[in-house]
């Protein structure tokens, strides 16, 4: 076999693969322009992308003025005294702890007997929730979940002639 046959015989055998290289180079060199992706999201255990690591809102959970319809057919299905029952009685048991809501010092059982012995106070006059919430946006079944991560309960203050002045804290608890 001869310099020249040798030559067409290795030529045959790697012409495929010699014009393969340049096209894996070009392509791996790419364009100069980044691929676009959809932004990497976050996946919790309710399997849905985080929306909202903390969303702070207030719930108006009494209705002040009784001749607001809207806000009567919004609160119709709610058990608030039932609520409000349910987080006392587990901060009394131990099983719920409560914080100030401005220092999140802890508050002992005593503190809040001492809250519940105040004229001021009145488990009655809760009318104000705030949540503090996750939210998750499951995209493949089109479904939002929340997970609350602490409730305060608000209690109504009054003025001297006896309208609604505002809310105050009563305190703030934390859920698992």
């Amino acid at each position: 076999m001869g310099y020249s046959e040798l030559i067409e015989k290795i030529t045959r055998v790697l012409a495929p693969t010699l014009l393969f290289l340049p096209l894996l180079f070009i392509s791996a060199c790419g364009n100069g322009i980044p691929e676009q992706r959809p932004p990497q999201v976050e996946r919790t255990p309710l399997d849905g992308a985080v929306i909202a690591d903390t969303v702070i809102y207030d719930v108006i959970v009494k209705n002040p003025n009784a001749s607001d319809l809207w806000a009567e057919q919004s609160l119709r299905n709610l058990n608030r005294e039932g609520l409000v029952d349910i987080i006392f009685n587990a901060v009394y048991r131990g099983e719920l702890i409560p914080y100030d809501y401005f220092t999140m010092e802890v508050m002992s059982v005593r503190d809040v007997a001492r809250l519940e012995s105040d004229p001021e106070f009145s488990r009655d006059n809760i009318g104000m929730l705030q949540f503090s919430e996750e939210w998750y946006f499951d995209e493949e079944n089109l479904r939002m979940e929340k997970r609350v991560n602490s409730i305060s309960l608000g209690y109504e203050v009054y003025d001297t002639d006896g309208n609604i002045r505002g809310y105050k804290p009563a305190f703030l608890i934390t859920l698992n």
